[in-house]
């Protein structure tokens, strides 16, 4: 099963986050299918970048978000709405 969830970029004590589409059955450093955004908490206010049709297109073909995941999906809605 294909799962939507964040991998750690970034130096020590600096996380930044890509939002990838990977197998689930593999570690969250290993490869991944899709890059659909970046999500910064370091910076005032928290840096959040998805491309939400790429992330709709891959929940519509069965991707399940992690629970963070869903969260700034939700923020991001929220926010362009």
């Amino acid at each position: 099963m294909l799962t939507i969830r964040l991998r750690r970029t970034g130096a020590r004590h600096a996380p930044s986050y890509r939002l990838v589409v990977s197998e689930s059955t593999l570690t969250p450093r290993g490869s991944f299918v899709d890059n659909l955004g970046t999500y910064d908490p370091a910076t005032d206010p928290a840096s959040v970048r998805i491309d939400l049709a790429r992330a709709d297109d891959w929940m519509r073909k069965g991707a399940q978000p992690s629970a963070t995941v869903r969260s700034l999906l939700g923020k991001v809605r929220r926010r362009g709405a």
